[in-house]
């Protein structure tokens, strides 16, 4: 699998879609990579965040919202 691409498949789903909960985003990054898992896809996006290409916002009930910064 290449992991590497797995930013910018996460920016290209979010610029399609505009902002995703995260349920939403997994499922649709699954799609590509197979054995992604909610704790490899959390991984990633906290790093993104901290480079400044997502914002992750979290709601209710333990949902998050992700979008592109």
């Amino acid at each position: 699998m290449q992991w590497k691409l797995l930013p910018s498949v996460i920016v290209d789903t979010l610029k399609r879609n505009g902002a995703l909960k995260f349920e939403e985003l997994h499922k649709r990054t699954k799609k590509r990579f197979n054995g992604l898992s909610e704790n490899d896809l959390e991984s990633m996006l906290m790093k993104m965040e901290i480079q400044g290409l997502v914002k992750v916002y979290r709601l209710p009930r333990g949902k998050k919202r992700i979008e592109l910064a």
